[in-house]
Parts: C-alpha cells; structure tokens; sequence
C-alpha cells in the first residue's frame, strides 16, 4: 500500500491509503497525483508499506526513491515531513555509514597508550573514563559542588567511567557498566603481541555463545572469537569491538548513573549513534 503524509504526526496518521494487490499493480504516479490534490498531506513525499521494508518517494520524480526498514521509520518519515532531510541525503548517508564502521585490520606491534601516546606497560593501574558531550558543561559547574573535594576527588567528580557489575547472582562472569563518579581500576597483558585488556586479573571478552553482547570479564585467556579488538580515535582515545569486528561497544545511559555497555548492531545505532570513547587515566 502507499501512505500519504500526515502534517501534524506523519510517522503514526496516514491521511491517505492505497492498496495494490501486487508490486506489480503499484501505480506509484496515479497516487502521486492524489497527494497533490490533497492540501492537508505532505506534498514533497509519500511511503510505500512494501511489507518488511518501506519506500519513501518523491512526489515530482516517482523515479526518485529510497527503501529503508522498519526500525527506521519513525527518523525517516519524520525528517521527510518535517523537510529537514530529503531522499538524497538519505542516499548519501548510506554512502557515509561505511566510513562510521570500524576497520578489522589489525596494526602489527599494538601497543596500548594514554592520550599523551605514552605507552601503558603491562601491569600498569588505569581508569577508563567514558568521554561524552556532558563534559563540554564541566568548566560551567558550580564551585560549590568541588568545593571540599580532594584532589582524587576531584579528578573523577562529574565525570563518567568504566565499572564492574558485581551484582549478578547467577553465577556468571561480571560485566562492564558505566558509572559516574566512580571508577573500578584496569590493566593490559600482552601475550603474543595480542594486548588484553583486565580488571583485577580477569580479562574482557565476549560471550559469543551468550544472549547478550556485554563485555564480561573472566579468569581464563579469550578465544580468538571472544577477543576485544582495541581502535584509537584521532584524538589518541580508544573505542572497542569485537576481534575483526566492524560495530563499536556503545553505551546507553538507562539511568543517570548507569550505562549499559555493549556492542550495539541495530541499524539506527550505526546510523545515527556513537561508539564509546574511552579516555585512559593512569591511577
């Protein structure tokens, strides 16, 4: 079926419906002309309800369209209605989203570094603080709320950073979570050129068996297919996937104080989302 678009909730109130039997039978300028006949619908676009996908089409140029999924829907009808995008940039932003990806090649002699580029040895103490655009604010906070605090205190006070989950009570591995103010301290070891990040002597790896894609940490040395892949950003931070994998660990803030931190493939999230910069602070 094609939908028109509502002006006032375009994503939800389809003031036009057309249904085709077929593909085949889809006459995508007859239904073009009734949207232009209609003052209260979207005049520059309509969708076309293709079953597990939707098509967004221009009304001048029928021949210009874009297909997009479900999970897209709400962004993408609500930018087109709104006339903040069109399906040109929508094109070029499929174009762009192979760039967003991580790059699986490995860099030979990996060593793991502070933003300073020194090296962290092995063994070395570190805190991996979660870098995010609230710190943009940090300069404007009230001197009240710093005023008594030590200078550890003060280093991580209003900031936010990697923790363990100890909380689980079924036996399983603890996973890393996203604290703020609080921070659990870390360390690499190197075994046969391969840096592994750990938490008191335990290592970071994936579940890959798992029903989740939270980053755990257990005793034993991951299997290649459970390894944490460590990527440095352009200004000397790090983000994480998994080994060879091109999808970033994120974090979501589900609380004000707690991140829920793992690799995050949903289609809006490579799109629009962030991966998670890390910031290494040596303790």
């Amino acid at each position: 079926g094609s939908d028109s678009l509502g002006l006032t909730n375009a994503t939800e109130d389809n003031t036009i419906v057309e249904y085709f039997d077929s593909e085949e039978d889809v006459d995508l300028a007859k239904f073009a002309k009734i949207v232009k006949s209609k003052p209260n619908c979207v005049q520059k676009h309509f969708i076309v309800n293709k079953g597990n996908d939707y098509c967004a089409v221009e009304t001048d140029s029928v021949e210009n369209s874009y297909v997009f999924s479900v999970r897209l829907k709400y962004r993408i009808v609500s930018t087109l209605a709104a006339g903040t995008a069109t399906i040109e940039s929508f094109i070029e932003e499929d174009k762009r989203l192979e760039n967003k990806l991580a790059k699986p090649e490995r860099q030979p002699g990996f060593k793991l570094r502070d933003a300073d580029g020194e090296i962290i040895p092995d063994g070395i103490k570190f805190a991996l603080q979660i870098l995010r655009d609230r710190e943009e604010d940090e300069n404007d906070e009230d001197e009240d709320e710093t005023e008594g605090l030590s200078k550890e205190e003060l280093l991580y006070h209003n900031k936010d950073w990697i923790g363990v989950n100890s909380f689980m009570n079924d036996g399983k591995d603890h996973f890393l979570c996203g604290n703020v103010d609080y921070h659990n301290s870390f360390e690499c070891e190197t075994i046969d050129d391969i840096v592994y990040l750990k938490h008191d002597g335990r290592y970071f790896y994936f579940d890959i068996d798992g029903e989740t894609n939270d980053i755990f940490i257990g005793k034993a040395v991951p299997a290649k297919d459970q390894r944490v892949q460590i990527h440095y950003t352009d200004d000397s931070n790090i983000c994480l996937t998994g080994w060879g994998g091109r999808v970033y660990v994120a974090c979501e803030w589900v609380k004000c104080s707690y991140g829920a931190i793992g690799l995050d493939n949903r289609e809006e999230q490579l799109r629009w989302g962030s991966p998670m910069k890390l910031r290494i602070v040596r303790l």
